[in-house]
């Protein structure tokens, strides 16, 4: 015996909308029109971890009115100083694990990052910082010049809003990596072993071309279809590769192609 109830629609309320895209292209420009019912937000970002025993932060995910080749190549600049570079590191290891780190912030005219938001017409930001045993991530918020400083009461707003989106860009990342890798052609992993580049010349063909599938979130299943070999032949060749790589994920190979590809 069994019960049959009436067909219901599926939640479309912001929030139920927003997890059904995680993991779908044009997230973060979804992500951004929510962010912006409570304050007015130029741009955002986040900057991932993937292993705070070696960090290296990696841009991950960006959304708003500057283009992806001006934000990446922003990381770049800021990744590139050694000093911005440990200042989000530091921030990251500052959050309690599983807790949120939330700051307000504006640049002095004597601070290295000032250049880049003045030319950019950044003029504060509010960051959101956690991290787990093993990952960190940060996400970033900001304001332009044109809307003035935050007010109070769109910082509060900010502040009850905020830890939901940290934590749908947190998922994002374990469910497809660093967005900023599929981006990148030249970061490939077949890519980077033809060049022989770092540990990446270690690979075999083979066991490269399972990791690109792994970085462009293709299963176990996919990628034995995709290549014409086992499932058994195909878990073999990542757990060789992650060996050569000395990773443990693939968040840790794209950090490792974003950074060895720069």
């Amino acid at each position: 015996m069994s019960d049959t109830f009436p067909l219901r629609p599926l939640p479309r309320d912001p929030v139920a909308t927003l997890v059904a895209s995680v993991g779908r292209p044009g997230f973060g420009d979804m992500l951004l029109r929510y962010i912006r019912d409570a304050a007015a937000i130029a741009n955002f970002g986040a900057f991932l971890v993937p292993d705070m025993s070696r960090p290296a932060p990696v841009l991950s995910l960006w959304g708003g009115e500057m283009s992806g080749y001006w934000f990446n190549r922003n990381a770049r600049t800021i990744l590139a100083d050694e000093a911005l570079k440990q200042d989000i590191i530091t921030r990251i290891r500052k959050a309690p694990i599983n807790e949120l780190a939330i700051e307000r912030w504006r640049p002095g005219p004597t601070d290295a990052i000032s250049p880049i938001y003045e030319r950019d017409e950044v003029i504060e930001r509010i960051t959101v910082s956690s991290r787990t045993e093993n990952a960190g991530f940060q996400s970033f918020y900001l304001r332009g010049k044109k809307s003035g400083w935050f007010s109070e009461d769109e910082v509060s707003r900010l502040i009850k809003v905020l830890p939901l989106v940290h934590e749908l860009v947190g998922l994002r990342h374990r469910i497809v990596g660093s967005e900023a890798f599929h981006f990148a052609a030249d970061a490939r992993v077949t890519a980077l072993r033809a060049r022989d580049v770092g540990l990446f010349g270690r690979l075999s063909p083979r066991e490269a071309e399972v990791c690109d599938l792994l970085l462009t979130g293709v299963s176990v299943s996919g990628t034995s279809v995709a290549l014409g070999i086992s499932d058994n032949s195909v878990r073999t060749l990542r757990k060789r590769a992650y060996a050569k790589l000395g990773v443990h994920s693939a968040m840790q190979i794209a950090a490792l192609a974003l950074n060895d590809s720069g």
